[in-house]
């Protein structure tokens, strides 16, 4: 894993979050010529682009209300929020949108388009792609307004922190379980579900080499389930620690 290439994204979220709408535009081609050179974060779109139906999830997502209103519903799958910021963002740059009159249909309900728009799908982003590779959130601010991110990997160390591992994993097996509920019935899923399982039943032996190899089954059983996708992750960078 590249830590400088994908900081460099993380920043570049961070310095659209800070702009000036004037420079927003130059911004988010910044964001997307950062995205392009880093070979870890292309991955995970790319994985999260996978059976993505563009045109039906912006008709999701963009919608008017039988009131004539527009408004911007964002998906609660984690998969699809990274796969709808990062088309609509490049459409921007393609100029397949017009920036500000797409701020301003679906994100001026307040008066505050270009805020909005930050909050709503900006902020998401950055913070899903922080949480996929472990980083924490903003710690500091420099002189010259550049974000530095901390990785938690780095951060995480002790007995306490070796003693608090199983119970993690069990609250991360838990939320994968729950997410498991709502996908289509199939033996993969039966797999994971019964991994994901007996993570939960096995955390009381405290027995490490069990969970790393439980953790490492339920990656590889996982692999192409997306609303488990950074869930499993996020299990790994606690297990392997």
């Amino acid at each position: 894993m590249q830590k400088m290439e994908i900081e460099n994204v993380l920043n570049a979220c961070d310095e659209l979050l800070s702009c000036k709408f004037l420079v927003a535009e130059y911004k988010i081609s910044n964001l997307l010529k950062a995205i392009a050179s880093s070979s870890d974060v292309c991955a995970l779109i790319s994985e999260c682009l996978e059976s993505y139906n563009r045109d039906r999830e912006f008709a999701r997502t963009f919608i008017q209300d039988g009131h004539g209103q527009f408004a911007c519903v964002m998906p609660t799958e984690e998969f699809k929020i990274v796969a709808l910021v990062f088309c609509t963002l490049a459409d921007i740059d393609n100029k397949k949108l017009n920036f500000t009159d797409f701020i301003k249909t679906y994100f001026n309900k307040d008066g505050s388009a270009f805020e909005n728009f930050l909050d709503t799908m900006i902020v998401p982003f950055r913070d899903l792609l922080a949480e996929a590779f472990g980083y924490s959130q903003l710690k500091t601010t420099s002189m010259a307004g550049s974000e530095e991110f901390e990785n938690d990997e780095e951060d995480e160390t002790g007995e306490d922190e070796e003693q608090d591992k199983f119970e993690v994993a069990v609250k991360i097996a838990v939320q994968i379980l729950s997410e498991l509920e709502e996908c289509r019935p199939s033996r993969q899923v039966e797999d994971v579900y019964n991994i994901a399982s007996s993570i939960v039943k096995t955390a009381s032996l405290r027995d490490e080499t069990v969970l790393k190899a439980l953790s490492v089954s339920l990656k590889y059983a996982g692999k192409g389930i997306k609303p488990i996708k950074f869930l499993t992750k996020e299990l790994s960078d606690v297990v392997f620690d």
